[in-house]
């Protein structure tokens, strides 16, 4: 029998990044049998060009992550599967109000429950009762860092032994040289990567930029990732007058386009009030690109006390006094380019998959 993995994520967030890692590790590990999927048919042409692997059994469907279509209509697909499959594993937090079989979970962090993120507050009592039910009739959690799991045990009670951290891990391209042939923006630029979300701290971002753009008068903000709303924090500073011409806006990026984008960046700057993990930051640690990010308790547990430059992120202020240090200081911007490639080479793939196998075959 084959195990399931879920793939609603797919192309979305930090989830849909490690759910590709994932699913390209089980895919080369003949032994586990078939992968069946489930993702969004508005990413089939992208699923379909990435993933050839004949075990590799996607089924594609017209509702996306976290709909009602995902925690409802998705438990008729998986019932389907009933006799196909002998392990269930959810990659994010998107368990379906019936699983038909043992399922493994992911929690990555607990962000929707912030007063930073904009969901009403019935809405966010809703879910709280669906991610208690999941994480409760779970056969293991899996969450990407101490951090969160010290919030998984104490918000949810599950059981401490039910809990593991397995860190994610950076893809092997980020380590080598940029590719040849994409296009990259001309000048100097800092980097924004992720999606355009209250809590990731874009706001933050734009208004540390309106201080550098007064000291840095060639500089360019480079903002890649999704929209999380329409409009958004982007759309309303892209006209300011402090700003006007700098912003650069990509919505989609490849993860070519990504490396090219890391090759010529001056820094990438996370200054988030709340991570799981953070899996962006090493990726460009790996590039060898200096980070500035927020001095929160996960970060420091992922990246350590001399690989990134930490900053306040509820200060603008600081965050652009942060970025001004490592474009003006070569002897930091080196420092934090060395010890930035170390850290994210104590992220790899070997390690981690070791790590997800074993649970699979123990839980399976």
């Amino acid at each position: 029998m084959g195990i399931y993995l879920d793939g609603m994520f797919y192309r979305c967030s930090g989830v849909g990044r490690a759910y590709e890692n994932l699913l390209e590790t089980f895919a080369a590990r003949p032994d586990l049998g078939d992968i069946h999927t489930v993702v969004p048919k508005t990413q089939k042409k992208r699923f379909l060009e990435q993933f050839r692997e004949p075990s590799i059994k996607p089924r594609f469907v017209g509702y996306g992550p976290m709909s009602v279509g995902d925690l409802f209509l998705k438990s008729g697909a998986l019932y389907s599967l009933k006799g196909s499959v002998s392990l269930f594993f959810f990659p994010g937090h998107n368990v379906p109000i019936y699983v038909p079989g043992k399922y493994v979970m992911t929690v990555y962090d607990l962000t929707v429950f912030s007063e930073r993120f904009a969901l009403p507050q019935h809405q966010k009592a809703v879910f709280r009762w669906l991610l208690t039910r999941a994480v409760r009739k779970a056969d293991d959690v899996v969450t990407a860092s101490a951090t969160v799991r010290r919030e998984i045990i104490r918000e949810f009670g599950a059981p401490a032994e039910n809990v593991r951290v397995i860190y994610p891990w950076v893809r092997d391209e980020f380590f080598l040289p940029p590719p040849e042939g994409e296009a990259c923006v001309a000048g100097e630029y800092i980097l924004y990567l992720g999606v355009r979300i209250a809590h990731k701290n874009v706001e933050g971002v734009l208004r540390a930029f309106a201080i550098l753009a007064e000291w840095f008068p060639a500089l360019k903000l480079v903002i890649a990732g999704p929209r999380y709303s329409t409009p958004d924090m982007v759309d309303q500073w892209i006209e300011d007058p402090r700003v006007k011409g700098r912003i650069i806006e990509m919505t989609e990026v490849t993860d070519d386009g990504i490396r090219s984008l890391f090759a010529g960046a001056k820094a990438l700057v996370f200054p988030s009030f709340s991570e799981g993990f953070g899996l962006p930051p090493l990726e460009a640690m790996a590039s060898g690109v200096p980070v500035v990010c927020s001095d929160i308790a996960v970060l420091r547990e992922v990246y350590g006390g001399a690989a990134a430059h930490y900053v306040d992120p509820e200060s603008p202020a600081s965050i652009a006094r942060g970025v001004k240090e490592v474009l003006t200081n070569p002897a930091l911007a080196k420092t934090l380019r060395e010890k930035g490639k170390d850290k994210a080479a104590m992220y790899r793939r070997k390690d981690a998959a070791v790590k997800y196998l074993d649970l699979i075959e123990a839980d399976r």
